[in-house]
């Protein structure tokens, strides 16, 4: 069950930098190959000026409870388990951090060896995701993603052995070519290595991505749709057998396994967000940092405040949940508007696309195909 809390925060720090920029992600990356790290210092020290200049400009953070971290990007794992244990050290001299924060950090299947989990551990990260996409070397290779194919043959047995013992994978459907089969197996294999978390995305078309690009000169193909919708209709009930409960759009987990820090985005929670092309959401309002990593070394990220629309926000965050949540709680946020909001709410229940009793509300399997349109009606609703 979900619901509204106050006083607490996440902490979200980009790491810009990853082996290879994939042609569908519209995430800010930037590919250095094989090579070492540039700037790793530097860049450390631009996080922790960043954080200094956020809490001088919002001193109300430090009246915040920071109960999620998570490194992102990028490809964090790239930075090495030194990196994430200096910036903690110096984060908790800055913020209140809980003695039991989730902290999450995501790697590439080609950076997790035994060695580095164990540090990673050491650092104090208790929550890992890969992103594996596929384990067909041949839809990685549609993807444009690098990788090295042994490496992803043993990637899940070197999860299941860590010390980290709440570890998730990312998966992605309706790629040009790829069978329903397929992917079942793909899911199966990360079911059986005992994942606590699975991310299940259907490929989607990014404007301004050099995939998009390509679809338009005809070089590329076209996510497979229809199997996309089957698939997402199928999830549901398939994962529940395994013990999987599906809680937001994408994203299943097993019970209590839910990512903490990923639900402050979808509740409209705080979070503090570090780095070149992060976003952030804190009390003075919400923020966007330059996309170009010389620019944010030389200082110079966002400070610019805007406020938030709220009935637009929770419509695009939380009507993304597909567990239980507790809307009354939310729909307090705006009480000139409440009695129109759960007036539009009773009306979908009425037609029986959501159960709404209580004020307790929650999505039926088939309405997720019909998300956008619903959450345009929240948003405008007059």
């Amino acid at each position: 069950m979900i619901k509204r809390t106050e006083g607490f925060a996440g902490l979200y720090i980009h790491f810009p930098y990853c082996i290879h920029k994939c042609s569908y992600c519209d995430f800010f990356s930037v590919g250095i190959g094989k090579n070492p790290v540039p700037d790793r210092e530097n860049l450390l020290e631009s996080y922790l000026n960043e954080l200094d200049v956020r809490i001088q400009n919002n001193p109300e953070l430090l009246k915040l409870q920071f109960d999620t971290i998570f490194f992102g990007g990028g490809t964090p794992s790239l930075a090495g388990a030194d990196f994430i244990a200096k910036f903690l050290e110096k984060a908790r001299s800055y913020l209140s951090i809980s003695p039991d924060a989730e902290i999450s950090l995501e790697a590439n299947p080609e950076d997790i060896s035994k060695t580095l989990l164990s540090e990673l551990h050491n650092s104090g990260i208790n929550r890992i995701n890969t992103g594996i996409q596929s384990f067909k070397e041949s839809h990685l290779k549609t993807l444009d993603r690098f990788s090295n194919i042994d490496q992803y043959n043993s990637v899940m047995d070197l999860l299941s052995g860590s010390e980290i013992k709440r570890f998730g994978a990312d998966l992605i459907y309706g790629i040009p070519g790829q069978t329903k089969k397929e992917f079942y197996e793909d899911v199966n294999r990360l079911i059986s290595s005992g994942v606590t978390h699975l991310s299940l995305y259907s490929l989607t078309v990014e404007k301004g991505t050099p995939y998009s690009r390509s679809l338009k000169d005809g070089s590329a193909r076209a996510p497979q749709e229809e199997l996309q919708t089957e698939i997402l209709l199928e999830l549901p009930g398939f994962l529940k057998q395994k013990n999987y409960h599906w809680y937001e759009v994408s994203n299943y987990c097993k019970d209590g396994e839910e990512s903490r820090h990923n639900l402050k985005y979808w509740t409209m929670q705080f979070y503090l967000a570090l780095g070149p092309g992060a976003h952030g959401f804190i009390p003075a309002g919400r923020y966007a940092n330059t996309r170009s990593v010389e620019n944010y070394l030389a200082g110079k990220f966002s400070q610019t405040y805007t406020k938030s629309e709220i009935q637009e926000e929770m419509a695009i965050s939380l009507l993304r949940l597909r567990c239980p949540v507790e809307i009354d709680t939310f729909l307090d946020i705006l009480p000139e508007r409440k009695f129109i909001l759960q007036k539009k709410i009773n009306a979908w229940a009425h037609n029986g696309h959501c159960r709404y009793e209580n004020g307790i509300f929650q999505w039926n399997d088939e309405s997720i195909l019909n998300l956008d349109s619903f959450i345009f009606e929240f948003a405008t609703a007059e």
